[in-house]
């Protein structure tokens, strides 16, 4: 009868007749009875509802593209732990997934270093050094047929280079260190189209070891200078979605 009282305070209206052997219903009451099956049974399917989307929580995620085959392998042991989540996958370039990761479009990302990030949090996934690649047959200098895997900066200083715009500040820098100058001839945005070129045998592109290169093209390791690139797992600072959350710790970080 409490109960009774209260839907009455609430709904202000008077639902029943009270008398003193039994309880009817008023005019409202009757249409609230004739409601109140329609409103149980779309309560429960919004609950359904509800739960079936937190069971497909969906995990916005950037890759960059010479990431791919590494962050395939964390989602493929984190979708096995966790069949319920979803991957929604976001491929670009480091700077274009740096602004989709700020301007809260993904919730995390793979970037490549050197970056610059405003608000976010990074752990590194792996270092890995930068080398010359170039086309076989490559009508460059000697020291690419002479002297095997390896190449000089003196040697490389005297070819057109090929570079995405994040490595050019950086090898600038390595060759004035040891009093040199280089010749950056092609600039890009992206290291696969970087390859793409130096496999037309027009100039030698420096990237990341790991990139994949066509059975066409070699790779020759920089010998009197320690050029890396890291990898960076990146998320903004700030509270993040459970799943968001599982994903990172289940990722393997190298220590600093």
């Amino acid at each position: 009868s409490y109960q009774m009282k209260m839907l009455e305070e609430e709904l202000n209206v008077q639902l029943f007749f009270r008398g003193t052997k039994k309880i009817t219903l008023t005019e409202a009451g009757k249409v609230l009875y004739a409601r109140s099956g329609s409103i149980l049974k779309m309560l429960d399917v919004t609950k359904r509802e509800v739960v079936k989307a937190s069971q497909s929580a969906t995990i916005h995620i950037g890759i960059t593209p010479s990431t791919v085959l590494m962050m395939s392998e964390y989602i493929e042991r984190f979708s096995k732990q966790y069949p319920g989540i979803h991957f929604d996958i976001h491929e670009g370039s480091t700077f274009n997934l740096k602004e989709q990761l700020e301007k809260h479009m993904i919730d995390i990302t793979t970037l490549r270093t050197p970056i610059t990030l405003n608000g976010c949090k990074t752990k590194r996934l792996i270092r890995e050094k930068l080398a010359a690649v170039a086309a076989d047959g490559y009508e460059g200098i000697e020291g690419f047929r002479k002297n095997g895997s390896q190449i000089s900066l003196r040697e490389l200083s005297k070819e057109h280079l090929i570079l995405s715009h994040r490595y050019r500040n950086y090898i600038i820098s390595a060759f004035e260190a040891v009093g040199l100058t280089c010749d950056i001839y092609y600039e890009c945005e992206d290291a696969r189209t970087a390859m793409t070129i130096a496999e037309k045998g027009i100039g030698v592109a420096i990237l990341p070891e790991s990139m994949r290169v066509s059975d066409s093209m070699s790779v020759y390791g920089i010998t009197d200078a320690d050029l890396t690139t890291e990898i960076l797992l990146a998320w903004r600072e700030e509270r993040l979605p459970a799943e968001v959350e599982a994903f990172i710790k289940e990722m393997e970080f190298e220590e600093d």
